[in-house]
């Protein structure tokens, strides 16, 4: 039978985009399917913290880091212990962390998409999937249908295949809400810095930045079943966090002008029970998710997109579409990702060790070894009692 496409890849996010640009520069015919109607514009809600590989990620597909909607970088994180005493950490390289408009970002990544003949079509939000002997079929919500050879679905937290396939499950060890708060300004906060306030108690962290001038988000993540105890509304558990372990944040949450609306997701964790399947690659958040505590959401998303792409060609070129034929993407994913994800894990274990954190505010040996890039020694010591 006739085909749209050799590949549709659902999601026009950094995850399909990865994965798409590379595939429509090798010359496959590809097929985006957007569920928005149309870019966002200026869109700084998450995601904002481009971390160095993602940013080389970015590079392999001819996505710069140019134009308004690079923000402000950041040069330096500061650790803040459940004592209040903090570590600064200067970054020791030239390329550094930078802030985005993540909408700006998006655009970018589809502008390029469309440079390098991807078609990418708005307003399509996938709701339901087929798989025959020799194609697979994307249904639209107004029942259009898009068929290929192969699918990979990057449709985020709430992708068709965790839904239509039943791969999702919770993460019970580390199910966390997170809560943003924008502000217009936020006294004492270093400029370039990521600022880190690390409790011990409730997997709790708030941390933030300048994002630009008159523009500063700080996000609460802790743990979703305290929340839950504690029966407060998403801000009102923001700012019992605050005062109770943090007065110096909580006197300016309370105190400094409040901008935009706030942020709130719950839960952020939940594990996905097989990423590859006939036909079909999960890519991104659909393949699964963790807290954003390292701020390299997108560098897995771009990632996990690369790896797809690799593998989607090697099998296309190679006729065989069978689970067992994406062998390469478990095994990269697992290798690229999965440490980096164990990794993350151990930083939210720390999260709920007082006494370890409180450790790592004196000892630089102990300090670098828990928190790797977060850690590294100290150029400044000071405390905000």
């Amino acid at each position: 039978m006739s085909r749209d496409a050799d590949v549709i890849v659902i999601g026009a996010g950094p995850a399909g985009c990865a994965a798409a640009i590379r595939l429509a520069t090798a010359g496959y015919n590809v097929i985006a399917l957007e569920r928005k109607e149309r870019e966002d514009g200026e869109d700084i809600t998450s995601g904002e913290v481009m971390v160095v590989p993602t940013q080389n990620e970015c590079a392999q597909i001819g996505v710069k880091f140019e134009g308004d909607w690079v923000l402000d970088r950041i040069t330096g994180f500061r650790n803040v212990y459940p004592d209040l005493s903090w570590t600064y950490h200067p970054i020791p390289t030239p390329v550094s962390p930078v802030q985005v408009d993540r909408g700006g970002f998006n655009a970018a990544l589809r502008r390029r998409l469309v440079e390098v003949g991807g078609r990418l079509i708005w307003n399509s939000r996938v709701t339901d999937l087929e798989f025959r002997d020799e194609t697979a079929i994307a249904i639209t919500a107004d029942l259009k249908r898009y068929s290929a050879r192969m699918l990979i679905d990057a449709g985020g937290r709430y992708a068709p295949s965790l839904r239509a396939l039943n791969l999702k499950s919770e993460d019970p060890e580390f199910s966390q809400i997170g809560v943003a708060v924008f502000f217009k300004s936020f006294d004492g906060t270093p400029l370039n810095t990521w600022d880190r306030h690390l409790y011990g108690v409730r997997g709790a962290m708030i941390s933030g930045s300048r994002i630009r001038p008159g523009l500063y988000r700080y996000i609460l993540e802790a743990d979703l079943a305290e929340k839950q105890s504690d029966r407060l509304g998403a801000i009102e558990f923001y700012e019992s966090v605050a005062r109770q372990h943090d007065k110096w944040l909580y006197e300016r949450v309370m105190r400094e002008p409040r901008v935009g609306r706030q942020w709130s997701m719950a839960p952020l964790g939940y594990r996905v029970s097989a990423v590859a399947r006939d036909r079909l690659l999960l890519v991104g958040d659909a393949a699964g998710y963790l807290s954003p505590i390292t701020g390299q959401g997108n560098e897995f998303a771009l990632r996990t997109g690369r790896l797809a792409a690799s593998a989607t060609d090697e099998a296309l070129r190679g006729g065989d579409l069978s689970a067992g034929a994406f062998a390469s993407y478990i095994a990269g994913r697992k290798y690229e990702v999965e440490r980096q994800v164990d990794y993350v894990r151990a930083q939210l274990r720390i999260l709920r060790d007082p006494a370890a954190l409180l450790r790592a505010s004196r000892d630089d040996d102990y300090r670098a070894s828990i928190f790797g890039p977060y850690g590294i020694l100290a150029s400044e010591r000071g405390s905000l009692v």
